[in-house]
């Protein structure tokens, strides 16, 4: 399995795939930023929230995640690496972890932008509002007026960390289409719709308690500088254990799908 990991590395590194969606979330990150700014300046007006919405860290992590999915999962399955993996002796529950490992590492690479961005927001002396319930936008508004400094660089590492397992959660229904159709179309268009309607639904009064035990339900301005363990914990542990369910889903897909 160890080299099946260093593979999907070696790849991600080769890739201009994934050059380029990381440079469109570092783009999107320091859009994001100017707009927080610009907003507590009185430059803009409520209607850039639409198009700031787009490059927020939920969507734009959404739709990044969605196409990596769809390059190392169904493009292994379209060149016959998954199925030469099989050959070799790899079982499936091995590949499938691998898949999910080199995820999770996407993640970590594609929010990256956000965290440094909130640093630099931290260390300049500009005054930013948000406009949407991102944690990143919370964090760097900064509201209680709190000094950057090396625990507070710990604080924001640590909600970083959390967030990623939060965004790997939610998305990886994406790894479950992914062994279900095997088609990077379907994957993208599917996926990223499910996605967005999950989160226009999630706070429907009906289906609000349901959902509070889903990933999709955090309330994510819980997660601030002054959050306690509990609240981390609660995150991961949500998170972590839906994460769990749909690659149970996906393993018991990927076991019975016919490999040619």
């Amino acid at each position: 399995m160890i080299n099946l990991i260093r593979a999907d590395l070696f790849k991600m590194r080769k890739s201009n795939s994934i050059k380029i969606l990381f440079l469109l979330c570092c783009i999107s990150a320091f859009i994001m930023y100017e707009v927080c700014k610009e907003l507590s300046k009185g430059n803009l007006g409520s209607d850039i929230v639409g198009f700031g919405s787009f490059v927020t860290d939920f969507q734009m992590i959404s739709l990044v995640s969605v196409i990596f999915i769809s390059i190392f999962i169904c493009n292994d399955f379209d060149n016959k690496t998954i199925q030469d993996s099989i050959s070799t002796g790899h079982s499936r529950a091995s590949i499938l972890i691998c898949k999910t490992i080199s995820y999770y590492i996407s993640i970590l690479i594609f929010l990256l932008p956000y965290m440094v961005i909130t640093i630099v927001g931290f260390c300049s002396n500009n005054t930013f509002e948000s406009f949407l319930p991102s944690v990143f936008q919370n964090i760097i508004k900064n509201e209680s007026g709190v000094t950057f400094d090396s625990a507070v660089f710990l604080k924001i590492f640590l909600i970083y960390i959390t967030m990623t397992i939060v965004y790997a959660s939610q998305i990886s229904i994406s790894i479950l289409l992914a062994f279900l159709f095997k088609r990077p179309v379907i994957v993208i268009s599917l996926g990223y719709v499910l996605n967005a309607s999950i989160a226009q639904i999630v706070n429907i009064d009906k289906l609000s308690d349901l959902f509070k035990l889903t990933p999709y339900g955090v309330d994510y301005s819980k997660l601030t500088l002054d959050a306690s363990l509990s609240v981390y914990s609660n995150f991961i542990s949500i998170s972590l254990i839906f994460m769990a369910i749909i690659l149970i889903l996906s393993y018991i897909s990927f076991k019975r799908a016919e490999i040619k």
